[in-house]
């Protein structure tokens, strides 16, 4: 029988969130359940207090770290009852199932892949430079990266040159020594999957 996940605890951060702010948006309001207790409210409440905690473990503070963590635990309780329910009410019917704005169990999952958040830009030879990210905290696909010269870069990096790869690091060769480029990077999703770009890194080639 049809059914949307009801563990969410395989989830990183950045997609837990995603997960908790979709399901808030479709079941608020969705006409194909109710909710006659808090359910929905104590997940809007865990939703909420989860990204406020997310964005402060930037800050890198011990303390945040924590009660991200407490916050998380909060929303995944919250994640588990609520598809529960709605795994009870829908009783197997698609239509209302994907209307709640949760995965469907057994089917394959789109990874939502965030930002690079470590993009480094070093020399090599003359003409040389290397860009790197991190592994993806989800999936493994490999690296878009996207460069082009600092003087002329329109904002969107899909349109500068892209060098997919299946690593995590490129070399760009053949460029202008002397010249600023700029670079930016994005993790590789399933085919239909946007890209997600980094905040761009400028660098000088080496002479």
């Amino acid at each position: 029988m049809n059914k949307v996940i009801t563990n969410f605890s395989n989830y990183t951060d950045a997609n837990l969130d995603v997960a908790g702010n979709s399901a808030v948006a479709a079941l608020t309001g969705n006409t194909h359940f109710t909710f006659t207790g808090t359910e929905l409210t104590a997940l809007s409440t865990a939703q909420t207090a989860f990204h406020a905690k997310l964005a402060a473990v930037a800050t890198g503070n011990t303390v945040a770290v924590i009660e991200k963590n407490d916050a998380r635990n909060d929303l995944l309780t919250a994640l588990r009852i609520i598809a529960i329910q709605v795994n009870l009410q829908a009783a197997g019917d698609l239509i209302k199932l994907q209307s709640s704005g949760l995965p469907m169990a057994g089917l394959p999952q789109h990874h939502l892949q965030s930002a690079p958040a470590d993009l480094s830009v070093d020399n090599g030879n003359s003409g040389e430079l290397i860009a790197k990210v991190s592994k993806s905290p989800v999936g493994d696909n490999g690296t878009v990266f996207a460069y082009s010269l600092a003087s002329n870069t329109v904002s969107n990096p899909e349109l500068w040159t892209l060098r997919p790869v299946t690593s995590h690091t490129v070399t760009v060769k053949d460029l202008i020594p002397g010249t600023e480029y700029k670079f930016s990077a994005a993790y590789k999703g399933n085919d239909d999957d946007d890209l997600v770009w980094a905040p761009p890194v400028s660098k000088f080639a080496n002479k």
